[in-house]
């Protein structure tokens, strides 16, 4: 199941937000070792982090958190502008039809789909396009490492390349692309095994 919140609710969902803080934490800093800030020693949490940020958080049937992202318009600052910019100085974006995916992260998860993807991402792929197809957002831009091009392909979605960027730490950080249209939804749909119902996000539009 997911859940669809804007950044100004963070009051009304203090523990939906600390456990996912606290799962980025374990998953971009502790495991992936990124250069990320840690709020108290426990949180991951940035300039990006906004009243007017949009999540996306993924429950399993148990009603834990196992998944989340987090979507930014580009006609506002974003991490492609901000952080990511010396790695991508050629690629800018900033368009309230454009908006930026980031900190895809699913932490224990134990269900997966035919797909041999956990629910949980499976869910915030589909729930990321359909929260486009509900706020007219026309694309969906990221920068992701290498591994996710495997997920990606098995979840539906076509490689979305526009450029790459090599690092030490990392190796090799893409940015890429994706037009959100029906057809997308239906080809993630199809690969995923993932019912309409199943990954329906909240109705609000956009802040």
């Amino acid at each position: 199941m997911l859940l669809q919140v804007a950044g100004h609710d963070r009051e009304n969902y203090k523990d939906y937000f600390s456990t996912m803080f606290r799962q980025r934490k374990l998953i971009f800093h502790d495991q992936k070792k990124w250069d990320v800030k840690i709020i108290d020693g426990l949180y991951e949490i940035d300039e990006f982090d906004r009243d007017d940020t949009c999540y996306l958080m993924s429950f399993n049937n148990r009603g834990d958190l196992v998944g989340s992202l987090r979507l930014i318009s580009t006609a506002s600052p974003h991490m492609l502008s901000g952080p990511f910019r010396p790695m991508f100085p050629e690629i800018g974006f900033t368009s309230p039809s454009i908006w930026e995916v980031t900190r895809f992260a699913v932490h224990g998860e134990q269900c997966m789909q035919p797909n041999q993807i956990s629910t949980a991402a499976c869910e915030l792929l589909l729930g990321a396009c359909q929260f486009g197809l509900h706020n007219g957002v026309r694309h969906m831009v990221s920068v992701y490492e290498a591994g996710m091009l495997r997920l990606y392909k098995r979840c539906g979605l076509p490689n979305p390349e526009l450029a790459r960027h090599r690092t030490e730490q990392h190796g090799s950080v893409s940015v890429g692309l994706w037009e959100i249209s029906d057809e997308l939804e239906a080809s993630i749909l199809t690969a995923t095994g993932l019912g309409r119902s199943g990954a329906a996000t909240a109705p609000a539009r956009a802040a």
